[in-house]
Order: structure tokens, then C-alpha cells, then sequence
């Protein structure tokens, strides 16, 4: 079963990190990478706000985010990590359908839990330099008044294609490698079959 997509006290999170993103520019250092996060998690929150308050109906809201996922989602990559050494075994077209049966899951997600995002705030309050373009964001996500605060670091990487978040920790848990791992599973006990993944994310959209 899925689980990393059950962690309760990430409804900002999902909606801002179950895919990744990039921006034009490199970022050049751990300063600039705060504030990548800080200013996308800053457009979801508006939107959700938005939302919560009238201004922004639910097919609009919808709508517009799965525009930004579109035009800022690296979702091949992400879907070649996250399928590991099968994807090598695996052909094109079962690939392409992978890859779009995972977005619609992964915008499903946010979908489902709209109810549950009112009130929440991302606060970047420090970074990590790992490596020349390669930074580790760290933030807290604060509740609505009846959710804890919680930690969360952001794994922010750069290049001449641009900034990305490339993973994200909850609680402990790294969300990309996390999929990785439930997601290469179901594969393995399939025999290797990439459609048994695919299967699987299909059934939980019902």
C-alpha cells in the first residue's frame, strides 16, 4: 500500500511537493534556495487562502494547479527515479503510461484533501549547503490552530536547467525515496512488470 501519501500532517506538503518544480534561474547559493521555497510554497498558500475564503471556486483552484504542474513538474525524471532499475526493462509506452497515470495520482492527492489545507503557513527558517548546488531548505509547517507544528527539510538542487526541489522530509520520512521504494516493490513481486505499478496507483484513485 501507498503510505507516504497518508502522513496526516502534510496537507501543505502535498499539495506543494508530491511533484517536483523549477524555476528559470540556478540558484547560486543557500539563500537563494530559502527563497525558492519560501516564494512556491508562498503560491500555494495563496491559492488555498483564496479558496478558503470564497474568492477562488473548487474547479478553478483545481484547474490552476494542475496548469502549475504542468508547466513546472519535471515529471519524467521523477518518474525515472522513482521506478528505479526497471525502468531500463521497461518500453516507452508503458513508461509514458506510468508517467501519467502517477501525475493524475499525485494531483489526485491534493485534490481529495482541499477541505484539509485551510489555515496552513510554510516558514523557512534555515538551509544546509550539501554540495555547490545542492541544498538542503529547512521550514516548518504550521498548522490552522488545531494541527501541530512540523518540521519539514526540503532537498532544493540546481542547474543550467534550473532550480528544483527534488525531495522532500516529513517526520523523518523522504517522500521521493519513500516512492521509490513502495513503488520498485509492487514491481518486483509483478516480476518486474512496470504495469503492475501503474495498476496499482489506478486502483487508488478509485
Amino acid at each position: 500500500m501507498l503510505q507516504l501519501f497518508r502522513l496526516s500532517a502534510t496537507g501543505l506538503v502535498a499539495a506543494f511537493a508530491l511533484l517536483a518544480f523549477a524555476q528559470p534561474s540556478p540558484a547560486q547559493s543557500a539563500s537563494e534556495a530559502e527563497g525558492f521555497v519560501q516564494r512556491e510554497a508562498q503560491e500555494v498558500i495563496n491559492a488555498l487562502q483564496a479558496y478558503n475564503e470564497g474568492e477562488l471556486d473548487e474547479e478553478t483552484l483545481k484547474r490552476n494547479f494542475r496548469e502549475r504542474v504542468d508547466l513546472l513538474a519535471d515529471v519524467p525524471r521523477i518518474t525515472n527515479f522513482v521506478l528505479g532499475r526497471y525502468r531500463r526493462g521497461a518500453d516507452e509506452a508503458e513508461l509514458e503510461e506510468f508517467r501519467t497515470v502517477f501525475r493524475e495520482f499525485a494531483i489526485n492527492v491534493y485534490e481529495r484533501e482541499l477541505g484539509n489545507y485551510a489555515g496552513q503557513t510554510l516558514e523557512v527558517t534555515g538551509s544546509v549547503t550539501r554540495s555547490p548546488g545542492d541544498f538542503i531548505v529547512r521550514s516548518t509547517v504550521r498548522g490552522n490552530g488545531n494541527g501541530e507544528n512540523v518540521p519539514v527539510n526540503w532537498r532544493v538542487m540546481s542547474s543550467d536547467d534550473g532550480m528544483k526541489v527534488v525531495d522532500a522530509e516529513v517526520m523523518g520520512v523522504w517522500l521521493a525515496q519513500t516512492q521509490r521504494e513502495e513503488i520498485t516493490s509492487i514491481i518486483g513481486n509483478a516480476r518486474g512488470d512496470v504495469s503492475a505499478a501503474t495498476r496499482a496507483l489506478r486502483q487508488r484513485m478509485q
